[in-house]
């Protein structure tokens, strides 16, 4: 048998591993872009993701490190590509809102050109202190703490839960709120939550509406509270009916769980103008007294919609109030960023249009058709003009 010379094998390995390095791969892109995680990303992502985006948070990822986040990039591109993050579903302008969450035009361009141009990580003496779960209430210490008064257990074999508790406030008269939060005790499984008065069966004001909503809960959201002289009514000896919505991430999904919340309720001195309800549905509804339109919110579970609402004034003048596409188990509250005028007779036009087809973004909890364009539901939050 010939042997072959250890010059030849060593020609051999050598023209092996410059073909080798001549194919093209994606285990080392070419840096292409000219902003970087320490330097350009990180700032973003902590200020527009990182209430969800963070270990322990609901998101299925954390994107507050560069290890972290690499892996993510392309995913993190199409979803901005999509845009379906941040979950900001209004096509409206933003500066018609006060809890506005989209990105900047320039944050966009900065997430898009790192993540397709080689996520670099950049300087290294601007590395970002390790991030941690903020669990503090974004508003400040509440005056009142409130909570569940149990725990919630998920078993290892559920993915979903509904819970829902009842919760004396315990006050002895009537009082006024300006802002009502939510701290969840495990948050990588809260995924919504409403707040509302339980109905008093014994009271002499007749509403159509079982109860008050004082909140709807997502994450990330922060709580937006009502301006000076304006509050929503706590009756005396009020119950409030919490609903929580769970789901579990695949990292969590064979493993039991429990979660406690707490609910945070900030009064306001003295009386107030009370904020009331209005009550929308599909097509046409008057407005009987003069108005402040203060928040426009949707049916939580409305899905596969794209909706419309336009406040016509009797002088002819039109005013539209929100254009959105509502996502299931991710309803919101949307606080306009100026109070807008209804005077008496103004008619308010919804209108939806619906497709059985559509795909619900990732993170949106699943349904299996779409709402019923005669059965859509939207509320005003207002207070009445003297």
């Amino acid at each position: 048998m010939r042997s072959t010379s250890p010059i030849v094998m060593t020609v051999t390995a050598v023209t092996a591993w410059i073909v080798l390095a001549s194919i093209p791969g994606e285990a080392h892109k070419p840096i292409t872009s000219p902003y970087t995680f320490n330097d350009d990303v990180f700032p973003i992502v902590k200020e527009k993701c990182g209430t969800c985006h963070v270990t322990g948070g609901v998101a299925p990822m954390s994107l507050l490190t560069h290890a972290e986040a690499v892996p993510w990039g392309e995913s993190l591109r199409a979803e901005l590509m999509a845009g379906h993050m941040p979950p900001w579903p209004i096509d409206s302008p933003a500066t018609r809102f006060r809890n506005v969450q989209p990105l900047t035009a320039r944050e966009l361009n900065v997430l898009m050109t790192w993540a397709s141009g080689g996520t670099p990580i950049g300087s290294a003496d601007k590395a970002p202190a390790a991030p941690t779960r903020e669990t503090r209430w974004p508003l400040g210490t509440p005056d009142v703490v409130l909570a569940l008064p149990s725990d919630v257990a998920i078993p290892a074999n559920v993915q979903e839960h509904i819970a829902e508790f009842t919760v004396p406030v315990g006050n002895a008269a009537t009082q006024w709120l300006r802002a009502v939060d939510l701290l969840p005790g495990t948050a990588a499984i809260v995924r919504s939550a409403t707040v509302s008065v339980k109905a008093n069966t014994g009271s002499p004001r007749v509403t159509t509406m079982p109860e008050q909503l004082l909140a709807l809960w997502v994450p990330g959201d922060h709580p937006v509270p009502l301006d000076a002289g304006t509050a929503f009514r706590l009756p005396a000896n009020a119950e409030l009916i919490v609903r929580l919505r769970y789901r579990k991430t695949w990292e969590y999904e064979r493993t039991a769980m429990s979660d406690r919340s707490s609910v945070g309720l900030y009064f306001s001195e003295g009386a107030a103008a009370e904020v009331q309800t209005l009550q929308l549905s599909a097509g046409a509804t008057t407005v009987g007294n003069p108005v402040q339109a203060l928040a426009i919110y949707p049916d939580p579970e409305l899905a596969n919609a794209r909706v419309l609402v336009v406040a016509v004034r009797p002088d002819g003048s039109r005013d539209e109030l929100i254009a959105f596409r509502p996502r299931p188990g991710w309803a919101r509250r949307y606080w306009f960023a100026q109070p807008i005028a209804l005077p008496r007779g103004t008619r308010i036009d919804v209108n939806a249009t619906f497709d059985e087809n559509a795909l619900l973004p990732p993170g949106a909890l699943p349904q299996a058709a779409p709402s019923d364009p005669a059965t859509i539901r939207l509320t005003l939050n207002v207070i009445p003009v003297s």
